[in-house]
């Protein structure tokens, strides 16, 4: 194994936790995954800090939560006055890209625009799965053939190949970006439209009058999930047709989940329902904050091993420096987890701090509101600004589906204190000024000093 390895950071957008093989899902079929878990480590509880696509970007790139970084919402920029993922990689020799969605600005991606990363084959967002268009850094647009992750990956499989022969002497870090399974569902080749409605594994959580439509929707997400799963098998047969394999740190995860129906919630697109329940994610739900993630180094991570870890978004950042035996810069608020992928000890988490801030697209102040949460292993926890919504208080033990608000039941009001004490420190810990920060006197949003992008909102709208 080289002295620091390879880099193969691949997510997709809108993907549960439970709709995988490597969660005990018996439907939907993951087998190229479950066969990675095999060879490397499955976290149970990794949680999105910030479950929407940007946000959740914006804490990739700089292990800082969205408050801190700039990117509040969907259409926010990156502030440029911290370090960031590929530039600290680079400065440490790895040979960084990017490929598929970005949502982060569109194209085309000049140095600056590219924000430290040597190649970019990227578009901001476009979820319309057979007519993508992507920049290769400043020069396209190049229209993808087919569906947009087989491209995409096809992308990803010469740049690997590319390296090798003209850089070999130095790791890459590449980030492959998946649209799939973010609706709409039905976008993806027929060849995987194998699921049967009606046994689909149909939550509890769904409200009866929904059942048909969600369980039609989940199975065209499950095929979704296992077009995808074949499209990582390429990946996964490149890498040993390479040579690379086990001097590859290789890691799959997503963005944030998806309600899919559960608890009533709809699409931003769902214009007779109430805006209110029109999220989708967003939201403190399980199906909305809880991703996969399973990562696989030979010699370093141990095969078939599982962590019941609290991980968060933020420390993805963290955790892939500390991987690559780089150090980490000042202000990253994220923590280096790489002990727990290793087998060894370390900083643990003992809570994951969540939060909405929009709006953005759309906006969140209507859809969601503004609030404040947490994840322990048994509890969550979230309270609005202002008291938007009612505040949240389940126990995953008991009530795996968050079915039973136990918030203002006298019998629980020491552990509600305990989880408001533990809100409480996060914001001080992070410098999130939730409850006493100046906002916009129209939206309610706090006022931080973000950019929001009207070019990218007004070219971007209609994708979202």
């Amino acid at each position: 194994m080289m002295s620091r390895p390879n880099i193969l950071f691949v997510f997709d957008d809108q993907h549960r936790y439970s709709a995988m093989g490597t969660s005990g899902n018996p439907v939907v079929q993951t087998p190229n995954l479950d066969r990675l878990a095999a060879e490397g480590i499955t976290l149970d509880q990794v949680f999105s800090s910030c479950p929407i696509c940007s946000p959740y970007r914006g804490q990739l790139m700089t292990g800082r939560y969205s408050h801190v970084n700039g990117v509040m919402d969907n259409e926010y920029l990156l502030r440029r006055d911290q370090a960031l993922l590929p530039e600290v990689l680079g400065d440490h020799g790895y040979r960084t890209a990017y490929i598929g969605k970005w949502h982060l600005g569109y194209g085309p991606y000049t140095a600056e625009d590219r924000y430290g990363f040597d190649y970019m084959a990227a578009y901001d967002c476009n979820h319309d799965y057979y007519d993508v268009s992507y920049y290769e850094n400043e020069q396209g647009p190049h229209d993808m053939e087919g569906w947009a992750p087989e491209t995409e990956t096809s992308l990803a499989i010469r740049f690997m190949e590319e390296h090798l022969r003209e850089h070999a002497d130095r790791p890459f870090a590449l980030v492959l970006s998946w649209g799939p399974p973010h609706w709409p569902y039905d976008q993806y080749p027929d060849a995987y439209d194998t699921y049967d409605p009606e046994t689909v594994d149909l939550p509890p959580n769904v409200p009866e009058q929904f059942a048909a439509f969600a369980r039609r929707e989940i199975a065209h997400y499950y095929g979704n999930v296992t077009a995808l799963d074949d499209q990582f098998g390429r990946l996964d047969d490149a890498l040993e047709r390479l040579g690379i394999r086990n001097d590859t740190l290789v890691v799959f995860t997503s963005d944030h989940g998806d309600h899919l129906s559960s608890h009533g919630y709809g699409k931003p697109m769902d214009r007779w329902m109430h805006p209110s329940f029109r999220a989708s994610k967003a939201t403190p739900y399980e199906e909305s904050i809880h991703v996969p993630f399973i990562a696989r180094l030979p010699g370093r991570i141990a095969p078939g091993t599982r962590s019941d870890a609290l991980v968060s978004s933020v420390d993805m950042m963290p955790t892939l420096l500390g991987m690559g035996d780089v150090p980490g810069p000042d202000g990253v608020q994220g923590t280096d987890q790489s002990h727990v992928l290793t087998g060894k000890s370390g900083p643990a988490n003992d809570s994951v701090y969540l939060q909405i801030l929009g709006p953005g697209w759309p906006h969140r102040g209507e859809w969601v509101g503004y609030w404040r949460g947490i994840r322990t292993d048994r509890w969550v926890y979230a309270r609005w600004h202002e008291n938007q919504r009612d505040t949240l208080l389940f126990d995953r033990q008991d009530d795996p589906f968050e079915m039973k608000n136990l918030a203002g039941d006298p019998d629980y009001r020491g552990i509600q204190d305990a989880c408001e004490a533990r809100l409480q420190r996060w914001m001080a810990e992070t410098g999130d000024p939730f409850d006493t920060g100046p906002r916009d006197p129209e939206t309610g949003m706090l006022l931080l000093g973000q950019r929001f992008n009207h070019a990218m909102y007004e070219k971007g709208e209609e994708a979202r």
